[in-house]
């Protein structure tokens, strides 16, 4: 099935883009196709029907393509892209590696810890507690990724950056996901919020403590998706 057939229920003049930043706004856009499951898992992604569904030229669709494969939503066979799929094994495989990979930057991060890093760790916090407030999921979604990368980009640690952001599309996948399967959202601000005074606080320990609670509920909602909808 084409990608227009998919999303012809959606109206054209949402996805007709402006012609400024073209690439940044056809990655964004196909990202959230992606991680909501209007465009499944395991469509092949072509270039030319992606540059006509976006009203665009093929340099864009191709940019965003590589955008979205560093990111680790889109996958390449030797007959083209795919939009990733993922099973149970490999739900446990990126956890695994991205628990030791977060146990790290949280570590870091705390080590590296600052007037300035433990503003913009609050400030995202702030927005993630008003999204909750007003039940906007996808607020959530943006603040509990962006909280991630902030500590990510101040473990101060290009090549940990590197390999985090190398699996960022199924980590905004997984999160995304687990929206509707979260019941404690109070449990889920509190956890941020431990993790960041752990790491304002500069406690390593502790904000090691505390990420691996987060990546064991994570992985535990992770499971509760999959059985409901496989593959994720």
């Amino acid at each position: 099935m084409s990608l227009a057939s998919l999303l012809r229920e959606s109206e054209q003049r949402d996805l007709r883009l402006d012609r400024n930043s073209l690439k940044d706004q056809s990655t964004e856009l196909l990202r959230s196709y992606i991680i909501s499951g209007r465009i499944p898992p395991g469509t092949k992604l072509v270039e030319r029907e992606l540059a006509d569904l976006l009203g665009v030229s093929r340099m864009p669709a191709r940019d965003a393509l590589m955008d979205l494969e560093r990111e680790g939503l889109v996958v390449s066979r030797p007959n083209g892209r795919y939009v990733i799929e993922l099973d149970a094994r490999a739900i446990d495989q990126l956890f695994e590696m991205r628990l030791v990979l977060e146990r790290l930057a949280v570590s870091a991060a705390a080590i590296n810890h600052s007037p300035q890093n433990c503003a913009a760790l609050r400030a995202n916090l702030a927005q993630m507690a008003a999204a909750i407030a007003r039940n906007d999921r996808d607020a959530y979604v943006r603040s509990d990724l962006e909280a991630h990368q902030l500590i990510w980009h101040q473990a101060n640690n290009p090549y940990l950056l590197k390999m985090l952001n190398s699996i960022v599309g199924p980590i905004f996948m997984f999160i995304s996901r687990h929206t509707n399967f979260q019941t404690d959202w109070q449990e889920t601000e509190q956890m941020h919020q431990d993790l960041a005074d752990a790491i304002c606080e500069g406690d390593a320990a502790r904000a090691v403590r505390s990420i691996e609670a987060q990546m064991q509920n994570s992985v535990q909602l992770s499971y509760r998706v999959f059985a409901q909808q496989s593959p994720l």
